[in-house]
Formats: structure tokens, C-alpha cells, sequence
């Protein structure tokens, strides 16, 4: 049947190269909007035809939690639309659907061949160090490179360039944790990126990846701290001996203010929110500076989808991390993890627009999500078809 062939050709072909145009583009589609367009055309349309003329491919995510977690919440998020004080954006109702997609999407090249997906993901972590090389050469050979770096090709803020080069250093660190296999490759392309962080002079990924250091000693708890040890030794030589105690300067740069007032705001709506697309102001009156998020996704979520959302949100990371506990033997599963551990601590001192289209928090929320649960799925269903042959 053609739609059969269809799918096959979608699921082996096209799936691998629009995912990986996603997690490369950043770095060389110059212009956001085109960003945005590249993912609804390769990936987003195409998984979303699919899913119409072929449901029954995609039958298996109704048996996975963590994808009916996350139907559960985008759906709670959309019906807050109806509280917001503004009139209804009918056009966020995109938003839960271009995220649906992608985890739709990463899950089916999961399902059908993992390999291809972990060779995707490999493919964009050395395309990253690569952009990260040329990045940097450009930084210094530039009139500005006495300042922080802003990036290249979509990327134009610092922080947010910390938060896509941040997601692929995880990669390579977990990589080389759960696996001492080319340990010298795998070092040196962590430290290219994570050289590249320090120029941008954002703290929340050295943050994050002190994070990410616990949750790998937690999960590992062996001789492959070593490798571990090793990294994290030299990325503390790198900062001390380039930027010394730079990153420090700018202190907590007002974030328990920005804490405070946010979550004075939370209060009058604290159980339901105030609704999706509800903007919030929040003013730091010693700089005359009006801020218009809190600087901590999960705050985020509580403002606009209250303590109810709030819990729904922290139920998929709680039921993410309590599965790659259980499967920490996976190599996979402790790189997923990672990412997901990273993305999470990250978002804690930084955003606020934790549903929204294509962009660099996707590499923080909802990248890390997919991949998590298409190596969940895998490994489980693995295993239960072990158990059936046994």
C-alpha cells in the first residue's frame, strides 16, 4: 500500500534529516523566522499528515506515561486560555501542537531503528563543536571581542546561545561518562563548547552542568567518576586560568528580587494561574529596569498555570528521572537523563516561556524530553520482548 511505503520512507529517511535540521539550524539558518518555517515544513507537517493517514503507527505512545503526562498538561495549559486577561490567542493553541509533533516525531525514528536517532543526535554534537570552532574564531577576530558572545547564524543573545551549546555539551560528557570508549575525542569536544561558554559570560549553564556533575555521580556510582573527574577538572582549569573569577562579578545579578515579585504576583491566582499568554511586569526599581518574565521556568509555569500546573509539570520530570533511575544501567538512558537534568536546572535561574514555537529553549525543555522518552520506550520495550522470548 503506498501510505505504507510512505511511512517507511518517512520513518527511515526523512525523520533522521528533519531532526537533524532542527537541532542544527541554529547555527546556520540566519534568520529565526526561516528557523521556525524549517521545522513545520520537514518535521512538524509531515509527522502531523502522518499521524492522520497512518494512527495506528503511533498507537504505542498511549501506553507511555511520560507522552500522556505531557498530553495532560499541554491540554490543562490550553484550557487556562479561558482565564487569561487577554482575549484568546487562538493561534497559541499551535504551540502544544508543534511540540506534540516533535516528541510524536523522535519517538517513531526511536521506535523504528534507535541507532539512527543516536547517530542523529552524534552527527549534530560534532556539527555543534564545529559551529562552536567557527563561532569563536569569528568572536575574536571581530571588533567586539572584548564582550560577552552573542553567536552566530539565529543565535544573537548570549544566554541563550549558552542554552543550545549547553544542551550539546551534555551530550559529550555524558557520552564520555557512560562510556570511556574514544575518552580523549569526547574531552576535547566538550571542552570546545564548553570553552565557548565561558565567552558568552552566562553562569546558568556552569550551573547546570554542576547539576548535571551530581546527577551522574548519583546515577553511576563507580569508576566512571574518574572520567567524570577528569572533565569537570579541566573545565575548572579553563575558567581559572582564561576568566578567572569574571563569571562571579555580576553576583546573583537581582534573581531573588526577581524571585520575590514574581511569586507575589503567583499569589492571587495560586491555585489555577492566570492563564496562559498572560504577561507578567516585574520591576527592578534600584536599575529603573522593567523585567517581563521571572527568570525561572517553573515560576513561569505557576504564574500562568497555577500550583495545579505547576504540579503537572513537575510530575514529568519526577516520573523522568524516577525511570532513568530504574534503567541507569542504559547508557542511553544516562545521557537522556542528563540532558533532561540539565535543561531543568537551567531553566530554574533563566525564561519564563516554557511553551512557545521553535527556539532556544526547546534545547532546554522539550529536545531533551523527546529523546528521554523515545530511549525510555525503546529499552523498555527491548526488554519485555526479552522477557516474551525467555
Amino acid at each position: 500500500m503506498w501510505l505504507e511505503r510512505l511511512y517507511r520512507g518517512y520513518q527511515h529517511y526523512w525523520l533522521p534529516l528533519a531532526l537533524l535540521l532542527l537541532l542544527t539550524g541554529m547555527f546556520w539558518v540566519g534568520d529565526r523566522s526561516l528557523y521556525h518555517k524549517l521545522y513545520y515544513l520537514t518535521l512538524a507537517a509531515p509527522t502531523l499528515l502522518l499521524l492522520l493517514c497512518r494512527p495506528h503507527r503511533f498507537a504505542f505512545l498511549c501506553s507511555e506515561p511520560l507522552f500522556l503526562l505531557f498530553v495532560g498538561f499541554a491540554l490543562y495549559v490550553m484550557l487556562s486560555l479561558n482565564w487569561s486577561p487577554a482575549p484568546i490567542d487562538y493561534s497559541k493553541l499551535k504551540h502544544p501542537l508543534y511540540i506534540g509533533m516533535l516528541i510524536v516525531a523522535v519517538a517513531a525514528l526511536g521506535e523504528s531503528d534507535m541507532r539512527r536517532l543516536v547517530g542523529v543526535v552524534a552527527l549534530a554534537s560534532l556539527f555543534a563543536v564545529l559551529a562552536a570552532l567557527v563561532t569563536i574564531t569569528a568572536h575574536f577576530a571581530g571588533p567586539l571581542s572584548g564582550y560577552r558572545l552573542e553567536g552566530v547564524g539565529a543565535l544573537y543573545n548570549p544566554l541563550l546561545t549558552s542554552h543550545v551549546y549547553g544542551f550539546f555539551a551534555v551530550v559529550w560528557l555524558a557520552a564520555l561518562v557512560a562510556s570511556p570508549r574514544l575518552w580523549a575525542i569526547k574531552l576535547l569536544l566538550f571542552l570546545a563548547l564548553v570553552f565557548l561558554l565561558f565567552l558568552t559570560g552566562s553562569r546558568t549553564p556552569f550551573m547546570a552542568l554542576g547539576v548535571c556533575t551530581a546527577w551522574l555521580v548519583v546515577m553511576v556510582s563507580d569508576r566512571r567518576v574518574i572520567w567524570l573527574a577528569l572533565a569537570l577538572g579541566v573545565t575548572v582549569a579553563i575558567g581559572l586560568w582564561f576568566f578567572d573569577s569574571a563569571l562571579l562579578e555580576r553576583g546573583l545579578s537581582y534573581r531573588p528580587l526577581i524571585w520575590a515579585d514574581a511569586w507575589r504576583q503567583i499569589l492571587p491566582a495560586l491555585w489555577f494561574g492566570h492563564g496562559y499568554d498572560a504577561g507578567i511586569d516585574i520591576v527592578i526599581v534600584s536599575l529603573n529596569v522593567l523585567l517581563a518574565d521571572p527568570h525561572n521556568l517553573t515560576l513561569g509555569v505557576v504564574y500562568q498555570t497555577g500550583l495545579v500546573g505547576g504540579a503537572m509539570w513537575l510530575a514529568i520530570y519526577v516520573y523522568s528521572l524516577l525511570s532513568a533511575w530504574r534503567l541507569r544501567g542504559s547508557g542511553l538512558v544516562l545521557i537522556s537523563s542528563t540532558l533532561l537534568v540539565f535543561g531543568f536546572a537551567a531553566g530554574m535561574t533563566e525564561g519564563g516561556s516554557f511553551m512557545s514555537r521553535p527556539k532556544e529553549h526547546w534545547f532546554l525543555i522539550w529536545i531533551p524530553l523527546a529523546i528521554h522518552l523515545a530511549v525510555l520506550r525503546k529499552i523498555k520495550a527491548d526488554r519485555l520482548r526479552a522477557e516474551m522470548a525467555g
